[in-house]
């Protein structure tokens, strides 16, 4: 029998950077509602918002989530998001249905390719693993200014990419999409605990949300991949 998995979908009301951005039109629909399609078109996820504001749970509730009511106390400028997926977790175990896993979805990266959550929860399944967490492929040419300018790859030597061997290989963490046993978060309260692996994404499943600008880049990548 394979485990439960929650998907949810934290989507909290304010936001100080682009106001009401969850809710945001991006190539034709709010923003939040690209993570919720893309979740339920994934065979084995039970798709939740969890939110504290009535217009986002209308809209989700209309995209086909469910909606699991926020507290105030939870939904803060400073609220971490691990105490948002425990309070979502402990509704459901108080109505008899605690998952076994939970991915966590960032509705601020729209952008995954169809098969990316279905792929997800295969690798984590077959790894055996406590947490995984998505990354995508970075860049080694990494340099610190302080508190002394170094170099985080052999500048001396420096590598092609293409001749970079899988133990000089970097990535990045999206923020897009972890998944995590349950009891991790009850005993570790992090998303990521005991033995964690690596999903790796596809680089334009790195684009996280963060600014105007952001959003016509999102805009311009999802016309390219629906043509």
């Amino acid at each position: 029998m394979s485990p439960s998995t929650l998907a949810i979908i934290p989507a909290r009301g304010g936001s100080k950077g682009i106001p009401r951005k969850n809710l945001k039109d991006l190539a034709g629909k709010p923003l939040l509602v690209w993570t919720i399609e893309q979740a339920l078109a994934t065979p084995g996820l039970d798709v939740y918002v969890s939110t504290e504001d009535a217009e986002i749970a209308a809209v989700s509730r209309k995209a086909g989530a469910g909606v699991i009511e926020r507290p105030d106390a939870l939904a803060q400028d400073t609220t971490a998001t691990e105490p948002v997926v425990e309070h979502a977790t402990d509704v459901l175990t108080e109505q008899g249905r605690r998952p076994d896993q939970v991915m966590l979805l960032q509705a601020t990266s729209p952008l995954r390719l169809p098969t990316t959550m279905g792929r997800a929860l295969e690798e984590f399944a077959a790894s055996g693993a406590d947490s995984m967490v998505g990354v995508v492929p970075e860049p080694i040419f990494i340099w610190q200014k302080e508190p002394r300018v170094v170099a985080h790859y052999p500048y001396e030597n420096r590598p092609r990419r293409q001749d970079m061997t899988p133990d000089q290989l970097r990535y990045r963490e999206t923020g897009s999409l972890y998944l995590t046993r349950t009891e991790i978060y009850q005993r570790d309260h992090n998303r990521l605990g005991g033995q964690i692996e690596l999903f790796v994404m596809d680089p334009i499943e790195g684009i996280d949300i963060d600014s105007p600008h952001d959003f016509d880049i999102a805009a311009a990548e999802l016309s390219r991949l629906s043509r």
